[in-house]
């Protein structure tokens, strides 16, 4: 609902891609804000043990969120919500959504403070990788404040995807994408004040109650804010948000029936991050580098996949409602085809340019030999990761709009089995930087196979598709593969040339501006995705941050 008492209804079918452009673009500004809060963590706490206890604990709501099925609410409470939008009935809409918000405050609320009860047990499962016992004592009791600062963040998630999950549902895409900039920001101000009062390159041994303070006290008020704002989001949609009991709601027990699946999901997708975390922090600054990469992997889903499985999730629920099974397929097919004209040349520019751009990222104490190759290798190894996870947004909105919560969690639990056996043969027949590159490559062999396989799942069922998505896809790819094999070629010519920043720097940019160009000419054609999603970036939102 408006403030002007009219009610939001979901994207039509013409403005999916312009809806997906608008996630987009503020997510861009959002990620490009997150991207700097990493490589400041990196250039303030370096490649040590310290900054990984930073990034581990800063990660490890985010992770608790995902194991709470907190990253599947949108896609869980959307699609509840969409019938009585469709029908005007907005008393309902206020209901179930404040019944989630009371029972995601409740449940996270308690996650929170067992968390912080076996706080010193979490500081010593993350500390075993720690090789030297004093460096790893100093390690565990690091941990503690700083786990408790940092456990009360996963409230705070939760009431944030609350309120951006009503706002999508009620057609609402720019705020939601943009509220994380506050986080982004008070962290990034966090730490350059660090910076100034404690200076750099801390080391285990030195760190106080201080230092932890201002590091995991500053991280939580960023969460905060960024859930103060998407709660006034939903305000201004004319939705007064404010948590009721939903567990005695017939509605919020049927999403919770829902849900439950989903939760097995969300272990395996939580339980994937605890891997990748783990078998990183058996290397010094291993968990910042595979941490810049996973920024850098995220930017492209963020701003393609992401932004489609959004836009396209109350549509396809509309459509299931319906019973409209032709159209559903169809703008499935359109959304992945849509997600793709971002996702692949992502991967192949990742692939091909990781090594060139990892010396432009690694700042402060990162910019070593060691650390520009861990962010090399890692880097390089998440490229494919990219296409898999792309996959997997848009085929869980297909899922979880017809109510399927199974092949989600059947998905995950082939992508973490994978994961796990190949970061644990990284660990165990690799060393240095050479564990992170295998890790990350584990990474994306997981993403891609679990995604194929719960595309099938999706696609099976449903009636012939008329959409062209096989030769979009090929379209997408080709372009892709000339546009970013003729940089990287480019780039090896460059590198011997370009050893100090600034010319890297430059080289980079240019070798990026003339990809995409090259990209945009051979995949553009009459009527395309991409002059709509283009569209998309150049329409004004009436958001303001």
């Amino acid at each position: 609902m408006t403030p002007d008492g009219e009610v939001s209804v979901p994207p039509s079918e013409a403005s999916v891609a312009e809806n997906s452009a608008s996630v987009a673009k503020w997510t861009l500004v959002s990620r490009i804000t997150g991207f700097a809060r990493v490589l400041l963590i990196g250039a303030v706490l370096g490649p040590s043990y310290f900054g990984n206890l930073f990034q581990i604990a800063n990660q490890l709501p985010w992770i608790l969120f995902e194991l709470s099925v907190g990253v599947l609410l949108g896609a869980i409470l959307i699609p509840r919500l969409v019938p009585h939008i469709d029908r005007q009935d907005m008393p309902s809409v206020e209901r179930i959504a404040n019944g989630t918000l009371g029972v995601v405050i409740c449940a996270f609320g308690a996650i929170s403070v067992l968390v912080m009860i076996t706080a010193p047990f979490v500081g010593a499962l993350f500390g075993a990788g720690v090789p030297d016992a004093a460096e790893r004592a100093d390690f565990v009791a690091a941990a503690l404040p700083l786990i408790l600062l940092t456990a009360p963040q996963l409230v705070g998630y939760g009431i944030a995807a609350i309120g951006q999950a009503v706002q999508q549902a009620l057609g609402e895409f720019a705020l939601p994408a943009a509220a994380s900039i506050v986080e982004n920001v008070v962290v990034l101000a966090t730490l350059a004040g660090y910076a100034l009062w404690f200076g750099t390159g801390t080391a285990l041994s030195e760190v106080t109650l201080a230092h932890l303070l201002v590091l995991g006290g500053g991280s939580s008020l960023g969460v905060m804010l960024h859930a103060c704002l998407q709660w006034w989001g939903v305000r201004r949609l004319g939705v007064k948000l404010r948590p009721t009991a939903g567990w005695r709601d017939d509605d919020v027990r049927a999403m919770v029936s829902t849900a439950l699946p989903s939760s097995g999901t969300a272990l395996l997708n939580g339980g994937r991050f605890l891997v990748l975390m783990l078998a990183a922090n058996t290397v010094a600054g291993g968990v910042v580098a595979l941490q810049l990469a996973l920024n850098v992997f995220s930017l492209p889903v963020a701003l393609g996949a992401k932004p489609v499985a959004y836009a396209v999730l109350p549509r396809l629920s509309s459509l299931w409602d319906k019973g409209d099974r032709v159209g559903f397929s169809n703008e499935y097919s359109k959304g992945l085809s849509l997600a793709a004209l971002v996702a692949i040349p992502s991967a192949a520019a990742c692939a091909g340019l990781g090594w060139f751009g990892a010396p432009i990222v690694a700042l402060g104490e990162m910019n070593s030999e060691v650390g520009r190759q861990l962010i090399a290798l890692a880097i390089v190894g998440v490229a494919g990761s990219i296409i898999g996870e792309t996959i997997h947004q848009l085929a869980i909105s297909a899922s979880y709009a017809r109510h399927e919560a199974r092949a989600p969690m059947h998905a995950y639990a082939i992508r973490l089995v994978i994961l796990l056996v190949g970061a644990t043969i990284a660990v165990l027949t690799t060393s240095g930087p050479w564990v992170i590159f295998f890790t990350a490559l584990a990474m994306t062999v997981s993403d891609v196979v679990s995604g194929i396989f719960l595309h099938t799942r999706v696609v099976n069922p449903l009636p012939a598709r008329t959409y062209g998505l096989n030769k979009s896809l090929a379209y997408t790819g080709g372009a892709a593969a000339i546009a970013f094999g003729a940089a990287a070629g480019a780039a090896g010519l460059l590198a011997p040339m370009t050893d100090a920043r600034p010319g890297r720097i430059a080289a980079a940019l240019l070798l990026g501006i003339a990809a995409l160009g090259l990209y945009g000419v051979l995949r553009s054609k009459p009527d395309d995705e991409l002059k709509l999603f283009i569209g998309g970036f150049r329409r004004k939102d009436p958001v303001s941050v």
